[in-house]
């Protein structure tokens, strides 16, 4: 008899979180891995998906593991300097960064917001610990920024946006931006994008394109958010290959941006500064 467990599961983008997952929970099988995420592996043994056909996306099952393990890398950080730190996640889905900090994790405050079904989902198998607090609403309403803010007046807040933007229109990326500069001073934003030519061919991701999901937005200016709200400003970008492993992401890829210089700078992750 099978030990795992059958969930209504969710549907069209929500569904991909089950691709950094299970991402995470394959890394562990490297030696050594890029990040070491045994929740990760536990969960993919509980829950009854099909997570055999990302077998098949060999490029997402490295590039998403080197963008949570910079991720990490920015979340330690920020706590490291701040004395009253929040970190907020937006489209947190099945993620365990919390766990993965361990220790770190407890000095500071954690909100995750997603779906009601994203989150109905994540308390059945991820339970919070005392400092995360979960959040099931659409990212794009400003009903929990303004109580964040309220309740947390003194602190210094960080949004991690990891794979997300891509699934949200133009207009709808422009709202959530401004809404976010407009409120919280200080604050960093980090989140990853696509460029335009790969945001408009969902089809060629090997990963996404095995789900329902499309993609939306892309852009191939890094500084275009710069645009949307006159406290939002540009820190820094950087393309897979800046960071440890990217070499696992496969020579046909590595050779194909000798001749297609667009497939580099296809996917990025940028830092903000809220002025």
């Amino acid at each position: 008899m099978s030990s795992k467990k059958t969930f209504l599961f969710p549907k069209g983008v929500s569904e991909t979180l089950f691709i950094p997952l299970y991402a995470r929970a394959r890394e562990q099988q490297q030696s050594p891995p890029l990040l070491v995420d045994l929740h990760a592996q536990r969960l993919v043994k509980t829950i009854d998906y099909d997570f055999e056909k990302f077998e098949r996306a060999p490029i997402s099952m490295t590039g998403v593991v080197i963008r949570a393990s910079y991720f990490d890398a920015i979340v330690r950080q920020f706590i490291a300097q701040h004395s009253q730190p929040v970190v907020v996640h937006l489209g947190y889905g099945l993620d365990t960064r919390c766990q993965r900090l361990g220790a770190q994790a407890a000095k500071a405050k954690f909100y995750h917001i997603d779906m009601p079904e994203v989150m109905t989902l994540r308390v059945a198998l991820l339970p919070p610990a005392e400092n995360e607090h979960l959040i099931a609403t659409c990212m794009l309403s400003a009903t929990w920024m303004d109580a964040l803010l309220n309740k947390h007046p003194e602190a210094t807040f960080l949004f991690i946006i990891e794979g997300v933007l891509m699934y949200l229109s133009y207009d709808e990326n422009k709202r959530l931006f401004s809404a976010l500069a407009s409120r919280f001073s200080g604050a960093e934003i980090h989140f990853d994008v696509l460029s335009t030519w790969l945001s408009s061919r969902t089809y060629l991701h090997d990963s996404v394109s095995l789900t329902h999901a499309k993609f939306q937005f892309g852009t191939d200016c890094d500084r275009v958010f710069e645009r949307w709200h006159p406290r939002l400003r540009y820190q820094a970008s950087f393309d897979l290959m800046a960071f440890d492993g990217w070499q696992r992401l496969g020579w046909p890829l590595l050779l194909g941006q000798s001749f297609f210089p667009a497939l580099r700078s296809s996917t990025r992750v940028v830092a903000y500064y809220i002025n």
